[in-house]
């Protein structure tokens, strides 16, 4: 069976709200019986952080040299997947803090740098070193704001630096957060449906058209219903301390 392999980047590990949209599409990937999952939690994990030192790109080249925590594990098992999900919320228009340390420790998977000038043609800028054939990266993420437009464009470039820009799907998910915290489960089982579709679809063709993109990142909720939402969000947060 294929294999999938989730890195859940979210520091409230299961509890985490991309998760919601994560699982839903996961099972309709495998609802076909083809593909089998698992999944780390980042946050569970002993990461050394990055010291920069570069020997994978020279001395020890292709190898990180910190050997002696859970990441040379990890990469093996990215190294055999075949479809990576990286799954986390957006806080502050970027990964997750333990989301990055770990992401950091994966340079051993570029190509080393010799200069390169700056992709011109969506390709990545270093290059993957040696890429499984047929591996799939894909990109789910969470976040409180109304619409997924301008934040998370830093995002995206760093992944279209690091893949390319046809080299991962990206699904972004606005006001998700609000979403689920309303519990309001008949809206949520309509609404989590789409991705266990898109899950299906992915499963048949290993990409998204742009049509399924579009409604997996439309906001549940108007511009005005949605800041009504976070007035009284905010205004019971303030009750709570009194």
């Amino acid at each position: 069976m294929a294999k999938i392999l989730v890195l859940n980047g979210s520091p409230h590990k299961s509890a985490s709200t991309t998760m919601a949209v994560t699982n839903a599409f996961v099972k309709g990937m495998c609802e076909g019986g083809e593909y089998e999952s698992e999944i780390i939690n980042i946050s569970d994990l002993n990461v050394t952080p990055c010291m920069g030192c570069l020997s994978c790109w020279a001395r020890t080249e292709g190898e990180c040299v910190i050997k002696n925590d859970d990441m040379p594990a990890v990469k093996k098992r990215i190294e055999e997947a075949d479809i990576i999900i990286e799954s986390y919320p957006l806080y502050f228009f970027g990964m997750p803090g333990q989301m990055k340390l770990f992401t950091d420790r994966l340079l051993s998977m570029m190509c080393t740098y010799r200069g390169q000038k700056p992709p011109e043609n969506g390709e990545s800028f270093h290059g993957i070193r040696n890429p499984k054939t047929g591996q799939k990266l894909v990109l789910i993420s969470g976040c409180a704001y109304s619409e997924s437009e301008s934040v998370y464009d830093s995002l995206l470039k760093e992944y279209e630096c690091i893949c390319g820009k046809n080299g991962f799907t990206a699904i972004l998910c606005p006001q998700l957060k609000t979403l689920i915290e309303l519990g309001a489960s008949s809206r949520l089982d309509r609404y989590l449906s789409k991705y266990g579709a898109a899950g299906k679809e992915f499963a048949a063709t290993k990409h998204l058209s742009e049509e399924t993109k579009q409604k997996l990142s439309k906001a549940p909720f108007s511009e005005a219903v949605y800041k009504n939402l976070l007035d009284n969000f905010w205004h019971e947060q303030k009750e709570d301390e009194i």
